[in-house]
C-alpha cells in the first residue's frame, strides 16, 4: 500500500479480522466515521481523527478515545453529504495517496447502496473491503493487475451506459464494448497471469472476490 494511506472505518459490521486487520497495520492514518468510533474501541484500534455530526458518539466513548488516543474530533454537521463521503473528502483534503474503508455491510440495505456509490464522490485510489471482495471505482487510465490468483471471480457494475469496456485476461473477454446497468457483467473469472480493463467513458466499478 502507498506510505500514506489512510483507513476510514464506516458504522457497520466488519469484515473478519484477517481482512481487516493488515489493512489496519498499513495504514498511516485512521478514522472513525462517527459512532464507527465505538467498534475501534472494542476492536483496540486506535483512531487518529473521527469525523462526522457526533450523533451516534457518547461522551463515555469520547473520553476514552481521547484518553487512549489523542485523537482529533472533527464536526461535520452538513446533512448533504453522508460521513463517509465527509471522511473521504477530508481524506483528500490531507493528501491522502490510498484511502480503505471498512465498515460498511450489515443494516440498512440503504447504507449498503450508499457507501458503494461514495465511490462515485471519491478518487481511484479508494477501495471498500467487505468480507466477499473488495469493490473500487475504477480509473480511466485502465486497471492492470498481475497479482490476482487465476479462477478468482470478479464482476463488474456500469453505473449509467459505459462505453469501450475492454477486458482481457478473463473467463469472457470484452472488446470495445458498452456496458449498461443490469447483470451483464457479473461472475466473470480471471483466466491468464494478468487482468486488464479498460474504457472510455462512463463510471464502472470492479467487485473483486477474495
Amino acid at each position: 500500500m502507498a506510505a500514506k494511506t489512510y483507513l476510514i472505518v464506516a458504522n457497520g459490521l466488519w469484515p473478519k479480522a484477517d481482512i481487516w486487520k493488515p489493512v489496519a497495520q498499513a495504514a498511516s492514518h485512521v478514522i472513525a466515521c462517527d459512532g464507527a468510533a465505538h467498534q475501534c474501541l472494542e476492536h483496540n484500534l486506535s483512531i487518529d481523527t473521527v469525523i462526522g455530526d457526533m450523533d451516534s458518539i457518547s461522551e463515555e466513548v469520547r473520553g476514552n478515545i481521547l484518553l487512549q488516543d489523542s485523537a482529533q474530533f472533527i464536526p461535520q454537521e452538513s446533512q448533504e453529504n453522508n460521513d463517509l463521503v465527509k471522511a473521504i473528502e477530508w481524506s483528500v483534503g490531507q493528501g491522502a495517496e490510498q484511502i480503505e474503508v471498512i465498515g460498511i455491510e450489515g443494516g440498512d440495505l440503504a447504507h449498503q447502496f450508499a457507501a458503494i456509490f461514495a465511490l462515485c464522490e471519491a478518487p481511484a485510489n479508494t477501495r471498500l473491503h467487505t468480507t466477499e471482495s473488495t469493490i473500487q471505482l475504477l480509473d480511466k487510465s485502465g486497471y492492470e493487475n498481475a497479482s490476482i490468483e487465476k479462477n478468482t471471480s470478479f464482476s463488474l457494475f456500469s453505473i449509467g451506459n459505459v462505453e469501450g469496456v475492454t477486458v482481457t485476461g478473463a473467463k469472457w473477454n470484452l472488446h470495445n464494448e458498452i456496458l449498461r446497468p443490469g447483470t451483464q457483467g457479473l461472475h466473470n473469472q480471471v483466466k491468464e497471469d494478468c487482468l486488464k480493463i479498460g474504457y472510455s467513458s462512463g463510471q464502472l466499478l470492479l467487485f473483486l472476490n477474495r
